[in-house]
């Protein structure tokens, strides 16, 4: 039996701790039912959004009119360098099964917050890794309710991309098949790795993750590209915070919210912030980059209850 709340603050759950109410809000920690949730959701006509660890979201200070299905559903499974791993298992805690076993291919992801579903959705990425790169297949509840497996052709996957971000399928499992190494090259790479993500998301740091994605050149016409340093161009992808620096964003701040003086795309909320305000400074600064480089960032965060950027000031 679902234990629905009502009025629920999202701010508690966000990284950001933004976000207003959620109007129907509920914790899966089975499988069963985080499925009997999302059933409750589609008989009764009511929107619906899966939350994991509360990253990469950008939520209203109104809140949300849909029933929000915080994801709790953990657990991996080994097999001779084959994993399933429930969507609502921390990354982390994956990330260090692929360590502690000597699984090559997921290492380089450590430190990234969320859950291994919200990383799959997103098809999340970090020094030259990405999470569906040792992907098999996912088990997803289709539309119509119905269990079935894609295989990773059938998901969509691009650079911070998936076609989960489109359709109504929602990922109950993920398996991988990965390489086996050497644990202790494997630990060694993750801690240097941490101690660079520390300089960048020190603890406590209420933030979503960087809010605009890294821009891939093949994308773009080459004059724009000529424009470009190339070492601002790592693993053929223009770097966001470089465009955002250049014109200006770094230690920027409106009201509560501050643009990292170190990094111009780490937007924080440096006391009791909101999403109007962090949802106006970026705008700007998006809006300042189209006019320099003629390049449209695009958000890596999730806008919910919130307008696209292409559309007219908050």
């Amino acid at each position: 039996m679902l234990k629905l709340e009502k009025d629920y603050l999202l701010s508690k759950l966000t990284t950001l701790r933004i976000g207003g109410p959620a109007k129907f809000f509920v914790t899966a920690k089975t499988q069963e039912e985080l499925i009997e949730a999302i059933q409750y959701a589609r008989k009764k006509q009511i929107n619906y959004l899966i939350i994991g660890g509360g990253s990469n979201l950008l939520v209203s200070d109104d809140g949300t009119n849909s029933l929000v299905i915080n994801n709790k559903t953990s657990g991996i499974k080994q097999a001779r360098g084959n994993l399933v791993v429930k969507s609502g298992t921390p990354l982390q805690e994956l990330v260090d099964c692929t360590i502690e076993h000597g699984l090559w291919g997921l290492h380089k992801l450590t430190g990234i917050p969320g859950t291994v579903g919200g990383a799959v959705f997103g098809n999340a990425g970090a020094y030259g890794q990405t999470i569906s790169d040792y992907i098999t297949q996912v088990l997803i509840l289709d539309s119509f309710q119905n269990l079935q497996f894609l295989y990773k052709n059938q998901c969509g996957f691009n650079y911070r991309d998936s076609s989960f971000k489109k359709n109504k399928y929602v990922i109950l499992e993920i398996y991988f098949q990965l390489k086996t190494a050497d644990p202790k090259v494997l630990a060694k790479e993750a801690v240097d790795i941490i101690s660079q993500r520390i300089l960048k998301y020190p603890k406590e740091t209420k933030c979503p993750g960087s809010f605009f994605k890294n821009i891939l050149v093949e994308t773009l016409p080459e004059k724009i590209v000529s424009k470009i340093p190339k070492d601002k161009i790592p693993f053929g992808k223009i770097n966001a915070g470089y465009l955002l620096e250049e014109v200006g964003a770094k230690g920027q701040r409106q009201n509560e919210i501050e643009i990292a003086p170190y990094h111009a795309n780490l937007f924080i909320n440096r006391g009791n912030g909101n999403a109007k305000d962090f949802y106006n400074l970026a705008k700007k600064y998006h809006q300042k980059v189209k006019e320099k480089f003629g390049i449209t960032l695009e958000p890596e965060v999730q806008l919910i209850n919130l307008p696209k950027f292409s559309s007219s000031v908050y």
